[in-house]
């Protein structure tokens, strides 16, 4: 005689009431975009994957995806693109649907997914890019990323958005000012933008301002140092913009201005989100080299250090933070024999973009992915030179700044059109 069929309410209750453990054994075997399609099976799964405590240690879990940028803009024709360094694959994460100032045919792309980089046809007479060009014309561009959210703008349209769960918030105009940081707030959980107003001359300073994506209220604060601090550091100067230069926050600090230069003592410019004023912190011994910071799972820093054109990188982590104790973490050897396709190419910067020692090779017409062994797993053919700048971890999390009304002045309606995942309830 067959077992009689579980009753629905016994189902409900099973997912109501199973041990966390079993909540999170299941749920981390699935992508965010599974995890959204479930909440929408029962009101018993809706209710527990909303949850904040299953919802925040997946955060944690989600591999990191670098972001591909294009000299100053993400992308060649709106797309925002990741790779999953899991799978290897490239994705479309969400794309600008604005069409002002493109004169090109977008050949009808609404609702497909961006075709795959290396099937794009590449115009070698086109490849020299105009830097100035570059600098006026309207290009989507990623200045932060944290938490799983995005800070994005597409001319004078700027949005704070998590691209997994759609949701997004209008933020003013910042393109008169340079947009250096974005972090949260650790003691009100709320997240901010510093930027700072200025000329990058001795005779007109720079001053610092802090913008409070909640309220899109804009401080002033000058230029703040810490007592503990020896010297400016030419913070009047300005700081690399976080377009071209990403921060990375560890705890209540963000960290700016890579990589360290000569002119600042190779120091580590920090600002203290709490305090609102800046210090410096000392890398270790990596001068005249390209250097990059990463996060571990653990939240400790680490520190990508390479060379152009060197097969030889490593990858450090700030093991005792208020010591500045940095300890070697992997040495990787790049297995150059597997890659003759640098050879015809005059520049290519290494990096480590993962705790697991995942490197990816810049050139001007190849991304390649290597092992923390020096083997190459996959590469890319590109239509242009390619950045790895940001690194988005996929978040589930809803912000509450997403369940606020809009400001006066705020867009009425997405300039996205998604991609990565489906929409949640």
């Amino acid at each position: 005689m067959a077992e009689p069929e579980p009753e629905r309410g016994d189902a409900a209750a099973f997912i109501r009431d199973a041990p966390f453990d079993v909540h999170m054994s299941l749920v981390r075997r699935l992508s965010p975009k599974w995890i959204l399609r479930m909440r929408l099976v029962c009101k018993a799964w809706r209710d527990k994957l909303c949850h904040g405590a299953l919802l925040s240690p997946l955060h944690g879990l989600q591999p990191p995806q670098p972001l591909l940028c294009f000299g100053l803009a993400a992308c060649p024709d709106r797309y925002i693109q990741s790779l999953d360094l899991r799978s290897g694959k490239l994705r479309a994460v969400f794309r600008f649907t604005e069409n002002e100032g493109y004169g090109f045919d977008d050949n009808d792309l609404e609702g497909r997914d961006a075709p795959p980089i290396d099937d794009f046809r590449v115009d070698y007479k086109r490849m020299e890019v105009n830097y100035a060009e570059a600098l006026v014309k309207p290009q989507l561009q990623v200045h932060a990323s944290l938490d799983g959210y995005l800070l994005v703008s597409f001319l004078s349209a700027w949005c704070f958005i998590n691209p997994a769960t759609r949701h997004w918030v209008a933020l003013p105009d910042l393109t008169r000012y340079d947009v250096v940081g974005f972090y949260e707030h650790v003691s009100s959980g709320e997240y901010r933008v510093l930027c700072f107003s200025g000329l990058w001359h001795a005779e007109y300073p720079a001053v610092y301002g802090v913008l409070m994506v909640s309220t899109v209220q804009l401080r002033f604060i000058g230029r703040p140092t810490s007592p503990a601090a020896p010297d400016d550091h030419g913070l009047g100067l300005g700081v690399d913009r976080a377009v071209i230069s990403p921060p990375i926050q560890f705890k209540r600090n963000l960290h700016l201005r890579w990589p360290p230069q000569q002119t600042q003592g190779y120091h580590i410019l920090v600002f203290d989100t709490e305090k609102e004023e800046f210090n410096w912190k000392s890398p270790p011994p990596v001068r005249d080299r390209e250097v990059s910071l990463l996060e571990f799972p653990t939240g400790d820093l680490g520190l990508s250090v390479s060379r152009k054109n060197r097969a030889t990188l490593e990858l450090w982590c700030l093991e005792d933070y208020q010591n500045e104790v940095w300890v070697l973490v992997h040495r990787i050897q790049l297995a150059i024999q597997q890659m003759p396709v640098l050879q015809d190419e005059d520049l290519w910067i290494p990096a480590v973009v993962s705790p697991e020692g995942d490197v990816l090779i810049e050139s001007w017409h190849w991304l390649l992915h290597c092992d923390r062994n020096g083997n190459l797993l996959r590469k890319f053919r590109l239509p242009k030179r390619v950045f790895v700048r940001h690194v988005l971890r996929e978040s589930l999390l809803q912000h509450r700044m997403f369940r606020t009304p809009k400001v006066d002045g705020a867009i009425d309606a997405p300039l996205f059109h998604w991609l990565c995942s489906d929409p949640s309830s």
